[in-house]
């Protein structure tokens, strides 16, 4: 792959959210149907790595034919059920009102867990975690339409296995027997979820039943219900031989789970087998050629991750001066708290009672607690970012300073705190990728509370219930977390997660031109 360093202007990205009519002489069904594969925290530098040095030869292929991306980035906070909406829906935090793994709910004063480690599914309830990781994530509280739903109202209809933010039209009954018994005395479960035409999440649905679920060895509850990488290989290979959809999704999440438990040399291991996933599905279309010939390609990770430090790795952050902090999956701003902390890896939020607040409770912050890189929150209309004695505010503004993403900032104080130059009348970033842009999406003075801040390298926040993960962790505005990577065949690799969605809609609408072939841009 020759290297090329390319710049595209933002306003030339595809973007397009109408169905397009008159623009194509192509009927949608006379287009290539896409594949879209998400691989949950896997580093760009570990894919890269392992393209090279020959462990992902199928992977090698596709970024040959193709767009290969490893400066992508993903939102903030960068934690998965908050990367997967963007994905899905093509917006941030503050579009797609999905946070992180938790939120605090200020109206009903309650907080909102969607579950990430057993310990926080165990002390948080696993009835209440199954119903609104499940349930309510999807029908409740992700605020945009989907790319499944999008892509109905075109007449394209989508195929998901196991991606987490599915919501769709079509309804799919629970199939798994003891779901089935806790439906009748349970106030949290429903009998069905709605979903894209066909969809797949382990033993507990599945819209086809290809004989090969937990019944049949593949999942069960010693392999998480079915819910794992290898019965969503299975799936993708009857679903691209088959043809089944002019849309599918695989998502495959062992990998970031590997990096969490045994650190990133585990996950480098693994990328042969998520490539051997890839191969086996390729295989069933009758090799690259012939696949290519029907498929028009995404693979893209949602967030990196970052390593942790061997000792005192977690920050608690219970202690804040002068404020009564409420913590745990029952916090609230009731019986004489003021204040509420969400942890979400290494990023982690703070809700007010005293919204006022916001700017003394940042400062406090970054006044000598360990890990903390730096707090940001919002005030008359700016966001302020402190980190130890510098602080700077900044606002979208037509007639602002560019940056290389195509967005325009007006900004005030010492934005170097975050490495921020301004080198030709430009905004260039240095460790903290597309800053501006992601600090402005990430949901403050809405779901994600009024102050948030980010780990310094080898700390984390840890999850509401205490626990913490040992070995690398994700979350916070930092590049380790941030960046990702992203292969386009027959579509342009997208430069951030939120462009996946534009990016497909503007295929299935006439509106793209193939990629490339053999680019790699950094």
């Amino acid at each position: 792959m020759d290297s090329t360093n390319t710049h595209t202007d933002q306003s030339a990205r595809p973007g397009a959210r109408s169905a397009g009519a008159g623009l194509s002489a192509l009927p949608v069904t006379a287009r290539k149907r896409v594949l879209l594969l998400v691989l949950d925290g896997i580093r760009p530098d570990i894919m890269r790595a392992a393209i090279r040095e020959g462990d992902a030869p199928t992977f090698r292929d596709l970024a040959e034919r193709g767009e290969a991306r490893f400066d992508a980035v993903s939102v903030f906070p960068s934690i998965t059920p908050a990367a997967t909406s963007a994905i899905a829906t093509g917006e941030p935090p503050a579009g797609s009102g999905i946070l992180g793994h938790a939120w605090f709910d200020r109206k009903a004063d309650e907080m909102i867990v969607y579950g990430a480690k057993t310990s926080t599914v165990l002390k948080t309830g696993p009835v209440r975690i199954f119903h609104n990781h499940v349930w309510r994530m999807n029908r409740d509280d992700l605020l945009p339409p989907t790319l499944f739903e999008e892509l109905h109202e075109r007449g394209v209809e989508g195929a998901n296995v196991h991606f987490p933010v599915r919501r769709g039209p079509h309804e799919h009954p629970v199939r798994m027997k003891l779901v089935e018994g806790y439906l009748k005395g349970s106030r949290f479960l429903g009998p069905s979820i709605a979903g894209p035409k066909e969809l797949f999440l382990g033993d507990l649905f599945y819209s086809t039943d290809f004989g090969f679920n937990g019944r049949k060895g593949s999942g069960g509850l010693h392999r998480s219900a079915g819910i794992n990488d290898d019965y969503a290989a299975e799936v993708g290979v009857r679903l691209i031989s088959e043809r089944t959809s002019p849309f599918t999704l695989l998502y495959f999440f062992r990998g970031d789970q590997m990096a969490h438990h045994e650190g990133l040399a585990a996950q480098r291991r693994y990328l042969s087998r998520l490539d051997g996933f890839l191969g086996r599905v390729v295989a069933a279309a009758g090799g690259m050629d012939a696949f290519l010939k029907d498929y028009a390609v995404l693979a893209i990770s949602d967030h990196g991750h970052a390593p942790l430090l061997s000792k005192r790795r977690y920050v608690p952050l219970l202690r804040v001066k002068g404020r009564s902090v409420s913590f745990g999956p029952r916090a609230n701003l009731g019986s004489g708290a003021d204040t509420v902390l969400v942890p979400n890896g290494r990023a982690a939020s703070f809700y007010l009672r005293d919204r006022s607040d916001a700017g003394l409770v940042a400062r406090t912050l970054t006044e000598g607690h360990r890990g903390v890189d730096f707090a940001a929150w919002r005030e008359s209309g700016w966001l302020y970012v402190k980190k130890h004695d510098r602080e700077f505010r900044f606002r979208p503004s037509r007639s602002g300073v560019p940056d290389e993403y195509g967005g325009s900032w007006e900004v005030e104080g010492e934005a170097g705190a975050l490495g921020i130059a301004f080198p030709d009348g430009r905004v260039e970033y240095g460790d903290y990728p597309d800053a501006l842009n992601r600090l402005w999406g990430c949901g403050l003075r809405d779901r994600a509370g009024d102050v948030i801040v980010s780990a310094t390298q080898g700390h984390t926040f840890g999850e509401v219930t205490g626990g913490y993960h040992e070995a690398s962790d994700h979350g916070s505005l930092f590049h380790e977390d941030s960046l990702v990577f992203s292969i386009g065949v027959g579509l342009p690799a997208p430069r951030r997660i939120t462009e996946v969605t534009p990016t497909v809609l503007a295929h299935f609408d006439g509106l793209l031109e193939a990629s490339d072939n053999g680019k790699e841009v950094r």
